[in-house]
């Protein structure tokens, strides 16, 4: 019997959390595990998310000492070092580059000895030089939530991370008399999902730099159409073959892309590139996710 002790000091919905609750499960699916999860649960939006475990054993105050294998991400750690000791396994999920910025607060945790799993490539490589212990790549799972809705929009825009952006964009759409949905802020994940599914274009803003970006993917599954702004990560699946569109930051360059992507839709070749976009989302398996974290955890054992 091995246990795990988690964190969560969940304010709000973010793609993050929701990743940390996927962990959870794949742990609890687990084999003679027992897992106790410290829940700071004050999110307005999927509220349930960290409730909905059935292994799960709830702590009113965070003690991770008697736990075989502590598992972390991204601030836990300073929740996690009062009560550290050397003979307990950690687990460290990285879920963005900027890990490995040393002028970013997270840097500094790198120094704790650790396994550390990495949502892509890319985050391995900006945190590998500065580790201490094994790095790990485990590509991103997830499970979508196909929806054969009629398209009534022109346009999804998803602006969360740039709000701002996303308001600009909005504005120039309703010029052009596009029918256009947009969200500047969190929403549910279902609202996201049926929005995209709703619309023939979806315009996803991450932030400049990510660990990985789901909703690019998603946009490719659900939308006729996506375009996504480069973050890096997201670079793995933004191939020309599919229905997808590279852009920058900045207002123009987004338009452009837009306007494009119109252009893309109307060609014989756009239903082939909606499949390979399609065939992309659905490589990132959450089963094959839970498979690869399952061998990593017995190699603690080794």
């Amino acid at each position: 019997m091995k246990s795990f002790s988690f964190f969560r000091r969940y304010l709000n919905y973010t793609g993050g959390h929701q990743k940390v609750a996927d962990y959870i499960q794949h742990t609890c699916c687990m084999p003679n595990t027992s897992v106790k999860l410290y829940l700071e649960n004050r999110s307005p939006i999927e509220k349930g998310l960290f409730e909905q475990f059935k292994k799960v054993q709830y702590q009113q105050c965070y003690n991770p000492s008697e736990a075989d294998i502590a598992f972390l991400a991204g601030m836990d750690w300073s929740e996690y070092l009062p009560f550290g000791n050397t003979e307990q396994s950690i687990v460290n999920l990285v879920q963005h580059v900027r890990h490995g910025d040393s002028k970013h607060p997270l840097f500094q945790f790198l120094k704790h000895k650790a396994t550390r799993i990495c949502v892509s490539q890319a985050v391995k490589d900006a945190i590998l030089p500065y580790a201490n212990g094994p790095c790990y790549v485990v590509k991103m799972g997830h499970e979508i939530q196909f929806s054969k809705l009629k398209k009534e929009n022109d346009l999804y825009i998803l602006g969360n991370k740039q709000p701002d952006l996303a308001r600009a964009l909005e504005q120039w759409a309703k010029k052009k008399q596009l029918k256009v949905v947009m969200h500047d802020c969190y929403v549910s994940k279902q609202a996201v999902i049926q929005s995209m599914a709703q619309s023939r274009i979806s315009v996803t803003l991450p932030n400049k730099t990510e660990g990985f970006y789901l909703p690019g993917i998603e946009a490719m599954a659900l939308s006729d159409w996506a375009v996504v702004p480069d973050c890096i990560a997201n670079r793995e699946y933004l191939i020309s073959s599919a229905n997808v569109t590279q852009c920058d930051h900045s207002f123009e360059s987004c338009i452009t892309a837009i306007e494009n992507a119109s252009i893309a839709l109307s060609s014989p070749l756009s239903f082939f590139k909606r499949l390979r976009g399609k065939y992309i989302a659905c490589s990132y398996s959450l089963s094959e996710e839970r498979k690869q974290y399952h061998k990593i955890l017995k190699t603690l054992s080794n």
